[in-house]
């Protein structure tokens, strides 16, 4: 019996090993594969086009002229090459930095690392992302790193001196080594196989980049303020300085950790504004950037001045924060669909828990950075839209130190009650941890366009199959909707051809003739892609044209965007062409 009772606690901890290394298998691999397959969306054309050395004003200059378009035309503004992979460069480095230039909203350093990267691989879907497929595999140990440093006895012993007598604490939060590092393991899995962040661990952008940074940032962070050792000062000086050359959101990141640090860690509040101070000096150059293309910003970011409800900002909240881990399509039959709704209330009230339970079996100095973190970014945008009437809290992919922060609290609940030292109820928290590894998993296994990824594009499979089933079409949008036209290509047949008005107010009508009546151009049907409201009274007005809609998803939101397809086609006039109607 003495032997029975000596072996079983190994045999769980073997077990539990085994789902760690199964798990984060499965994480690497659903990362690593299918690079292709997803739709290249319009954000991942405009890092192609930045790294290629072009702006979106070059490119629309050089197309917006109603002259027919291939897929290859449309192309070379994804490649830095001019022709075949093995020809020299042809927009050379000097390009890119002044196309960043003209976008310096968004922070250099990874745009850099792209360049040098496609230099090397080339710029397929495939090789633009597995840069940052690098960087999210290098973000599990980061987080390795960051709770065995938050959570390890080193930094939770002595606890009771100085919390003092009297706190609602117990004995459930004392972390043993063994428990610590359960609850890192814990952190790295719900990374690896979390929907979300698998999602953007494949896209072309710099968001990997910045989880990596933020993770690495805040555990140097944690380790200079409990041991103020120099060594730890200079790694968060570097991290902070790239993770702010990587998004310029980090800044409202530094602000929040400086409060933390104020108001429980007092002692080390100089050392921190010291080396603070001297990673934001090293982001001037690019503060003059911005100071000095301030417009251009002001252009760029017009969208987040869109109107949003406060109640839409909040279901945005709560739907990133269920899709943490459970993120399949919306079922249509009404049972499923209430299962699902079920499972993603399920999902919000553990989050809930897990974060009262954090703040509350941890000491201040802890759970203040941490939630620091977490609200500093979303606390300051839903400010700056409640003055403004906006909408840049609503979006999901700036609050990813938030998502970290909610795996970081969560992997403390779990870590504490995976294996029985004080509690009864651990089996309970076994079958919890397997359902939401189970539900994460699935969620990645089933393959879908996520909404909060790429609403722009999600009709992209349905449009482009309805044009790639048409012989030899022809397709004509505005200049508004040139990249929308790039991330098409991709996946259309070779045989397209498209049309970009030259401006957008501009009248297709002539266009239209010219196209409908020529048989040298006319070799299929003739497509619209998202025609304004103007551009339907123009052609209504035409008595030659006809218009058919052929396309229309359902917006996500009401008064949502959405990418429509019309189909254009001349009225029959009892045998006349539009020369004959001209010449009368």
């Amino acid at each position: 019996m003495k032997n029975k009772l000596t072996v079983l606690p190994l045999t769980q901890r073997q077990l539990w090993n085994g789902i760690v290394v199964i798990a984060i298998a499965l994480g690497v691999l659903v990362r690593v594969t299918n690079l292709a397959q997803p739709v290249y969306w319009v954000d991942e054309v405009a890092t192609s086009m930045r790294v290629s050395g072009y702006t979106q004003a070059e490119v629309v200059a050089q197309v917006a002229n109603e002259l027919p378009l291939s897929v290859s035309d449309l192309q070379r503004f994804q490649t830095i090459r001019s022709a075949a992979e093995g020809t020299p460069i042809d927009r050379p480095l000097a390009n890119l930095m002044r196309v960043l230039a003209q976008s310096p909203e968004h922070a250099p350093l990874y745009f850099v690392l792209a360049r040098f990267w496609a230099e090397i691989f080339g710029m397929s879907a495939t090789a633009m992302r597995s840069l940052p497929v690098v960087f999210g595999l290098l973000g599990l140990p980061a987080m390795y790193g960051l709770c065995q440093a938050l959570f390890s006895d080193q930094s939770t012993q002595g606890r009771w001196e100085q919390v003092g007598i009297g706190q609602r604490h117990s004995p459930l939060s004392v972390k043993t080594a063994a428990s610590a590092k359960t609850a890192a393991q814990v952190a790295v899995v719900l990374l690896a196989v979390s929907p979300f962040f698998v999602a953007y661990a494949q896209e072309a952008r710099p968001y990997s980049l910045w989880i990596l940074l933020l993770l690495l940032t805040t555990q140097f962070l944690w380790r200079s303020l409990q041991t103020n050792q120099r060594q730890w000062w200079i790694g968060y000086g570097l991290c902070l300085v790239l993770a702010l050359y990587t998004s310029l959101l980090t800044v409202l990141v530094v602000l929040g950790q400086g409060l933390a640090v104020l108001l429980w860690h007092r002692r080390r509040v100089v050392a921190y504004g010291m080396v603070s101070a001297i990673a934001l000096s090293a982001l001037l150059p690019w503060v003059w950037v911005v100071f000095t293309q301030w417009q251009t910003l002001q252009s760029n970011t017009r969208w987040m001045e869109i109107f949003t409800p406060i109640w839409a900002t909040l279901g945005t909240w709560f739907y990133s924060l269920a899709v943490l881990f459970f993120d399949v399509p919306v079922a249509e039959q009404p049972l499923i669909f209430g299962l699902q709704v079920i499972t993603a209330a399920m999902t919000i009230g553990l989050i809930g828990y897990a974060s009262w339970f954090f703040i509350r079996q941890t000491r201040p100095q802890l759970w203040g950075v941490v939630l620091a973190t977490a609200f500093s970014i979303p606390g300051a945008l839903l400010l700056i839209d409640l003055v403004r009437s906006g909408q840049a809290a609503a979006t999901p992919r700036y609050l990813m130190p938030t998502h970290l922060a909610v795996l970081i609290a969560l992997a403390y609940l779990l870590g504490d009650r995976l294996f029985p030292r004080y509690h009864s109820s651990t089996r309970k928290w076994r079958l919890v941890t397997v359902l939401l590894l189970s539900v994460s998993l699935i969620s990645c296994l089933i393959p879908q366009p996520s909404p909060y990824l790429k609403s722009r594009n999600l009709s992209n499979a349905a449009l482009t199959a309805i044009l790639n089933e048409a012989r030899s079409p022809n397709l004509i949008t505005t200049p508004h909707y040139i990249q929308d036209l790039i991330s098409f290509s991709y996946d259309l047949a070779p045989d397209i051809t498209f049309y970009v008005l030259a401006a957008e107010t501009a009248s297709p009508n002539r266009l239209l003739e010219n196209i409908l009546n020529d048989p040298s151009q006319n070799s299929g049907p003739t497509f619209l892609l998202a025609p304004s409201a103007a551009t339907h009274t123009d052609i209504k007005a035409n008595q030659l044209i006809s218009l058919t809609q052929v396309y229309q998803p359902p917006p996500l939101i009401s008064g949502g965007f959405a990418l429509t397809l019309w189909r254009v086609e001349p009225t029959r006039m009892i045998g006349m062409d539009f020369n004959q109607v001209d010449a009368i």
